[in-house]
This record gives structure tokens, C-alpha cells and sequence, in this order.
């Protein structure tokens, strides 16, 4: 009687299960990555028309503690000029979408001011605490077994990217430096950049082997500009945001980061950015990881909702998209369009845009003597000006841009020297030797200040 019992039982058992149908909505439980997550915001720019880095830094702050990630291991580098800005319309605040959350508020920087600068960058990033000046002194403080997501953004050329003092840059050859030796320091585990700047795709074209276990992905491919967005808005503000930037950022809010990976936000971002070429250069590898492993913690329980209804009111309102060269000398047409035309202010106006391209020109020439002077065969020239070559002669494109940028006063100082930054990289390709090069650039420019 017993045996037959458990015959029943079993049958019935057996009968139930086959007939249900699986959960298909139960997830399986998350793997759990070793050490912890760190991560370095940084706001490259400075003035009133590159709002649109700030509100990006402050945004990823916001996003990256709502998602879980402790405060006390994010650092951010942020000039800290436009909240308070005497333009501002909305004093102490910043906006990354028309009509959004104020994503400036509770933001903690370490770096403002001018202690934004190139060699900060490399030492917080390296962890080296004993070697940054200013600011608060916090770094990167990780361990081999740890995670570090870097996101930046700011003008760019080139291989390089630019910082708020016109000739401040980190070179693709220090940054790739600074990655190697933190490789071999053993800082971490995995390291995930999203690098937003024209041309970001040149700092780590040809140079990011999968061994060192780094995946960066950029706003742009290697010679296309990036854009901002919402630059014609109703706030009387200019560009609020980047369109790479706000992309990643509002698809990390919109999912549950334990469930989609870093494939997927590549994927649907690139998908939506349509200014410009999101790329990925690295190790492919991790983008099996979940995102939250590198912009949130699974522990957490996530909020998201709350911030994405605050955060995408704007309706009625275009992308406007703008190329990032081009936002100050269209954020001031733009400007002039709304002034009387005999008002002081329409003048002062015109001649902050005259000054524009009179720079303009100025950079045109620099670099127009310069591959004159050292390539005097006319299909030479043409090729230095027509051709893109990958930077690949790291020292060359490091000592040429460093001489060219420190050499020749005030001719980044609306950023558009960064455009021909790959003519002096075409050089050191043609040429091979940055002496001949460097020896030109001393020899142009000062004719030019001379003028």
C-alpha cells in the first residue's frame, strides 16, 4: 500500500510539472563581480558656451549614486564656472535636458578651477595621491581585484584631449602610457572609458590590446566631430547636453543594469547617437559584463523611475544638434538674432564673432605655412591636408603637438586649432623625425607673433 502511495504522488508531481509552464521572467541570479567599483567624472572645458560638459559630469554623478555607487569612490574633476555663472538664468543650477532636474545639486567635486588640468588627470587616475596639486587630494585608490569607470568629456583632436587652459592636453601617448603602467601596477581588475570629444576614437585606435583588459568607447570614430544637443532650447542656455553622452547616460536610467550588458548599451547607444560614429576599441571581451558593474552596485535596489520622469520632459523640444567646433560661433549668431541691431549688446556680440573667425583664419594659415615650410613639393602638401593616417608614432605626435600648443600663443583659444591637429600627425607620417618638425613650429610662430 505504502509503494503504491508514492506512485501516485510521484505521478502526480510529474504530471503537474510537465503541464506548467516556466518562468521565463525569472532572471538568473547575477553573477557577482570580486573587489569594488571607483570611478573618475571629468569636465574638460571651461566657459559659458561648454555648459554642456558640466551638466553631463553632474548628470553621471547623479546617475552613478542612484545607481548604487558609493560616493566616496567617485572622484570629480569639474571647472566648476557655469552653475554660478553670471548668465546663468537658473543661478545654481544645471540642466541636461529642456525643462529637466537640476542635476547640480548635491554634486561633490575635488577638482575646480584650474586644478582641472592634464597632470591632475594622470595622477588621480593612476592613484598617485603624493603627486596631484590642488583640489582636495582624493584619487583613484584601487586594487587589483577592483573596477574603474572613467568618463570624460570635452573638446578633443587628433589623439589628444583637451583640458581648460588652451595648451593643456593629455596626448594619446600619455594616456596610453598612464594605462600601461596601471596595468602593471595591478590597479585593476577592468577598466571601461566613455570618452566624449571630436575625434575620441584617435586616442585609442591601434593601441588598446585586449591583454591589459580596457574597453573605451567614444563618442566619435577617429576623424569625426561629435555634437551637443538641445542647442536651440527655450532656456535661454546653450547646448544642454552631448548627444554620445545623454545616450548612455538615459539608457543606463531607463534599464535594471543587472540585465543588460555592456553589448547592449553599446548597441542600442550607437543605435541612437546619430551625429556622429559611437565606437568601441579594447578588449571586446567585457562587454559581456553587466553595465552595473561599471556605473552601478547589484546590491542596491534602483530608482530609476523618480529621475527619468523629472529628467525627460521635453517635449516639443528638437534635438538640435550642433557640431562641437562650431557651438560658440553658433550659440553667439544665435544670440545676435535675438538682440536689436543697433543695441550694445548686438555689437558686442559681432565682435566676439568677428574674433571667431579672424582666429579662424589665423589657424588656418599657422598650419598652411607650416606644411609649406616643410613640404615644398605641391603633392606632398596636398596629402598632409587631404589624408588621415592613425596616430601610431606616439612619440613624435606627442612632441610635435606639446611644442605646437605651448609654441603658438592664444591659437587654441576657441578650440578650433584641435580640428588640425592631424596635419602635424601627417607630418610626423611623411616626415618620422619631430625635430624638423618642432624646429618649423618655432620658426612659423614666432614670425607670426611677430606680425
Amino acid at each position: 500500500m505504502g509503494a503504491l502511495l508514492w506512485i501516485i504522488t510521484f505521478v502526480l508531481l510529474s504530471t503537474e510539472k510537465a503541464f506548467s509552464k516556466p518562468n521565463l521572467h525569472d532572471p538568473a541570479p547575477p553573477r557577482l563581480p570580486k573587489g569594488e567599483l571607483h570611478a573618475l567624472l571629468i569636465a574638460g572645458s571651461v566657459y559659458w558656451s561648454n555648459y554642456r560638459h558640466q551638466a553631463d559630469v553632474a548628470h553621471a554623478y547623479k546617475l552613478l549614486l542612484r545607481k548604487g555607487v558609493k560616493a566616496e569612490n567617485v572622484v570629480v574633476m569639474m571647472f566648476d564656472d557655469i552653475a554660478h555663472h553670471p548668465m546663468n538664468p537658473y543661478p545654481g543650477k544645471l540642466f541636461n535636458r529642456p525643462h529637466g532636474e537640476d542635476v547640480y545639486e548635491g554634486i561633490k567635486i575635488d577638482y575646480k578651477g584650474w586644478t582641472v588640468n592634464s597632470t591632475n588627470f594622470l595622477n588621480v587616475l593612476q592613484g598617485n595621491a603624493n603627486k596631484v596639486h590642488g583640489g582636495n587630494g582624493r584619487v583613484i585608490n584601487s586594487k587589483s581585484d577592483d573596477r574603474i569607470f572613467v568618463y570624460f568629456t570635452d573638446h578633443g583632436g587628433d589623439g589628444l584631449i583637451g583640458f581648460p587652459k588652451d595648451d593643456d592636453v593629455v596626448t594619446k601617448k600619455q594616456l596610453y602610457d598612464a594605462l600601461q603602467e596601471m596595468h602593471k601596477n595591478k590597479k585593476y581588475s577592468q577598466l571601461v572609458i566613455y570618452l566624449e570629444a571630436c575625434e575620441s576614437g584617435s586616442m585609442f585606435d591601434g593601441i588598446l590590446t585586449s591583454d591589459i583588459n580596457v574597453y573605451a568607447v567614444t563618442a566619435a570614430n577617429t576623424w569625426e566631430p561629435s555634437f551637443g544637443e538641445f542647442c536651440n532650447n527655450d532656456m535661454n542656455l546653450p547646448c544642454l547636453a552631448d548627444e554620445f553622452s545623454l545616450n548612455w547616460m538615459e539608457d543606463s536610467e531607463k534599464h535594471d543594469l543587472d540585465m543588460e550588458n555592456l553589448e547592449t548599451q553599446y548597441e542600442d547607444v550607437k543605435a541612437l547617437t546619430t551625429g556622429s560614429t559611437v565606437s568601441r576599441y579594447g578588449n571586446l571581451n567585457l562587454t559581456d559584463e553587466p553595465v552595473v558593474w561599471f556605473e552601478g552596485d547589484h546590491m542596491e535596489k534602483k530608482t530609476t523611475t523618480t529621475f527619468m520622469k523629472l529628467n525627460v520632459n521635453d517635449k516639443g523640444h528638437s534635438k538640435s544638434l550642433w557640431p562641437a567646433r562650431d557651438i560658440e560661433l553658433m550659440y553667439l549668431q544665435n544670440e545676435l538674432k535675438k538682440k536689436p541691431v543697433d543695441s550694445l549688446e548686438a555689437k558686442n556680440l559681432k565682435q566676439k564673432i568677428a574674433e571667431i573667425y579672424e582666429n579662424r583664419r589665423h589657424v588656418e594659415a599657422l598650419f598652411l605655412n607650416l606644411a609649406t615650410d616643410l613640404m615644398p613639393n605641391a603633392n606632398d602638401k596636398k596629402d598632409v591636408f587631404d589624408k588621415r593616417n592613425s596616430v601610431k608614432d606616439l612619440t613624435c605626435h606627442h612632441e610635435v603637438v606639446k611644442t605646437f600648443l605651448s609654441t603658438c600663443r592664444n591659437v587654441n583659444k576657441f578650440g578650433y586649432a584641435f580640428k588640425y591637429i592631424y596635419v602635424l600627425n601627417n607630418l610626423c607620417v611623411k616626415m618620422g623625425d619631430s625635430k624638423k618638425i618642432i624646429d618649423s613650429i618655432h620658426t612659423i610662430c614666432s614670425t607670426a607673433s611677430n606680425q
